[in-house]
């Protein structure tokens, strides 16, 4: 945006390159001009658009997300109450349900039957429970045997008959049953609740009923005062209301169930959720801001309603502190942009001088700018700029030269990997072709049936294809090995394992090798734990790798020895030798791929690919150890490699190469 700027006051400014070259004076130096021009109205109507514009619609976006905000906050405030008053209620209903529960269980029920005792446990089910004013407790056929009311006298027929009764069909069945509401005395709320009397589980021998005083609810829903004019109520899934501040429409059977809010309460929609509804009318047909809460096991719901004109009687005070807000910030800002405007173009103007002098070609130009603030900054590191051209122009052919000469060093290391490249492809067309060769052959020759074979060459035959079959996989699986590291798509299967164990596999493996060259093959262990975490099979190839390698190179009636032991947190595994031994030149060489040392001794090409040490090294690093040799010529070789007994990061994740 500045260097826009800066062309487009390069033509308002002819005189000022024969300015800055006859002010010698000055010392090539430009100072700070402040002046007003075209660029401050277009600067000024620029941040009126833009400004303006953005803060307006920024300030009536806030206004809208406020506006719905505020109501979601609000309904779910009321909800939350509800949910509370919904929460008490289902305690205070289980409460007096454990406690009936408890007097079903009482001793004088322990020999199957109910009698004129169980008055004993029906007076402490009183204690326990105060809501509850009366308790009956009936046979297995519905007759009462036990009564016991806090405010009436008992009557004394003890065979009156309750089995009609649906209470006691329902505890019959082994379930609880909970009443409708109803009133007594046209003032106090009641519920009926009955429970089975149960011998044993699946053994109903009586039924426990008692009449529940909901007084406790009605004291629940009155309290609950959201704002200056809210309430609360509570209705069944009939409409019919339970509770409710004014006790007149509870005592008048008032039915609600044609609101909006209680069907929205109690009718479910597709995939059992419910609308969620927060403006509503309520009985007087005003509008109102509605939550509700279901009280679990009774079909009963909690409703908080307020005035929508009262909750929203605080947000349209926001938004008008807002909007004011909002018209203050935007004369701020327009005032703001008008004085910046004055303050930036003079700088400017400075600066396009000095583009126009370091455009004709007076590197040595500078600009002296001294604002304290970021332009003074920009005109630093304009100088800074201009300073390096000088410093670029100066020494453009060194920089040329040197260019070269890492040209021709990536050109090097380009050739290098070609040559790399094809070594690689030769080596793995003589690998591959010996024993491609072998297959074929012998195979051809099992074929030929002019050819006779005796069964022990029949078998040696096969053996050898075998043989030579595994080697050509052994060779691709240690390509591919190599080629998912490389990529980074390697992972290990680390879990818990036994080195001991692996060992002892290694061992019976090479064991047979040894023997064919009398080599005095030897495991130690000192210290090892049970078990380390680790990929068990990377870790058998590794050993497998080195172990063979010492029985290749050692000579017949040799020493091959592998230590294993633990210390300082980690596991330490030495394989040793007395082969030839490796030159000292050669040691950090063989774990490089397709890299092969000549032991000490040998004349002619060594065996093998030369990827069996790169792939140990890298399967070792990748469980956080570390691998290294110690060699001398005419000594033998021990090659050492360490594991961690405990969990870590490995350096090889999957997806990083």
């Amino acid at each position: 945006m500045i260097s826009e700027t800066i062309q487009k006051l390069k033509p308002a400014l002819p005189s000022t390159r024969a300015q800055a070259e006859g002010s010698e004076a000055e010392g090539s130096k430009i100072s700070n001009r402040v002046g007003r021009g075209r660029l401050v109205r277009h600067y000024f109507f620029i941040s009126v658009l833009f400004i303006a514009c953005g803060l307006i619609t920024i300030g009536l976006l806030e206004i809208y997300f406020r506006y719905h905000e505020s109501r979601e906050t609000l309904a779910l405030l009321q909800k939350e109450t509800a949910a509370v008053a919904a929460l008490k209620i289902e305690r205070f209903i289980q409460d007096v349900e454990t406690a009936m529960k408890a007097a079903t269980k009482g001793r004088d029920i322990a020999h199957g039957g109910i009698s004129q005792e169980y008055k004993f446990e029906l007076k402490r089910l009183l204690f326990l429970a105060p809501a509850i004013t009366e308790a009956i407790a009936l046979d297995a056929n519905g007759f009462k045997q036990a009564q016991i009311s806090r405010f009436r006298a008992v009557s004394p027929d003890i065979r009156k008959d309750f089995s009609s009764l649906e209470s006691f069909q329902r505890a019959k069945q082994g379930k609880s049953y909970f009443g409708p509401v109803y009133f007594v005395r046209e003032s106090e709320p009641y519920m009926t609740i009955a429970l089975p009397i149960e011998h044993f589980k699946g053994n109903v021998i009586g039924v426990l009923q008692a009449e529940v005083n909901l007084k406790y609810v009605w004291e629940v829903v009155s309290s609950i005062k959201p704002g200056k004019a809210g309430y609360a109520y509570a209705v069944n899934q009939s409409g019919n209301l339970i509770a409710h501040p004014d006790i007149s429409l509870v005592l008048q059977g008032r039915n609600v169930s044609q609101l909006d809010q209680v069907k929205a309460a109690f009718q479910p929609v597709a995939g059992g959720r419910r609308t969620k509804l927060t403006v509503a009318r309520n009985l007087h047909g005003n509008e109102v801001i509605s939550s509700f809460a279901l009280v679990p096991g009774l079909d009963w719901a909690v409703f908080i309603e307020r005035p929508a004109e009262e909750a929203y009687e605080a947000l349209y005070t926001s938004v008008l502190r807002t909007s004011a807000l909002l018209l203050g910030g935007l004369g701020m800002a327009l005032f703001a942009s008008f004085f910046v405007a004055r303050q930036v173009i003079g700088p400017l103007r400075v600066l396009g001088q000095g583009v126009e002098r370091i455009g004709s070609g007076d590197l040595g130009f500078r600009v002296d700018l001294k604002t304290g603030d970021e332009i003074e900054a920009l005109a630093e590191e304009f100088n800074k700029m201009a300073a390096a051209l000088q410093e670029a122009y100066a020494t453009l052919e060194r920089k040329v030269i040197e260019r070269t000469q890492q040209l021709g060093l990536a050109n090097r290391r380009l050739d290098e990997a070609s040559r790399y490249k094809s070594a690689f492809l030769a080596s793995m067309s003589h690998e591959f072709r010996t024993p491609l060769n072998a297959i074929i052959g012998f195979s051809e020759v099992l074929l030929d049936p002019s050819l006779k074979v005796s069964e022990e060459e029949h078998r040696q035959f096969l053996t050898d294809i075998l043989t030579s079959g595994k080697h050509l996989l052994n060779l691709i699986n240690d390509i591919l090995d190599l080629s998912k590291i490389e990529a980074g798509r390697m992972e290990l299967q680390v879990e818990s394992a036994s080195l001991p164990a692996i060992l002892d596999t290694v061992q019976s493996t090479v064991r047979p090798l040894a023997a064919k060259k009398t080599i005095d093959l030897r495991f130690e262990r000192n210290g090892l734990p049970d078990s380390l975490p680790m990929d068990a099979g990377r870790i058998k190839q590794v050993l497998l790798n080195l172990v063979a390698n010492a029985i290749k190179f050692t000579s017949e009636s040799g020493k091959v020895w592998v230590r294993a032991s633990g210390e300082n947190g980690e596991v330490r595994v030495e394989v040793g030798d007395s082969g030839p031994g490796i030159p000292s030149e050669e040691q950090e060489r063989i774990f490089l791929e397709f890299q092969q040392a000549k032991t000490g001794g040998s004349t002619g090409k060594p065996e093998g690919t030369g990827l069996g040490l790169a792939l140990a090294m890298k399967f070792v690093e990748m469980h956080g150890g570390k691998i290294w040799v110690e060699s001398e010529v005419g000594k033998g070789s021990r090659f050492f490699f360490t594991l961690p007994i405990s969990p870590s990061p490995f350096p090889l994740p999957k997806g990083e190469g």
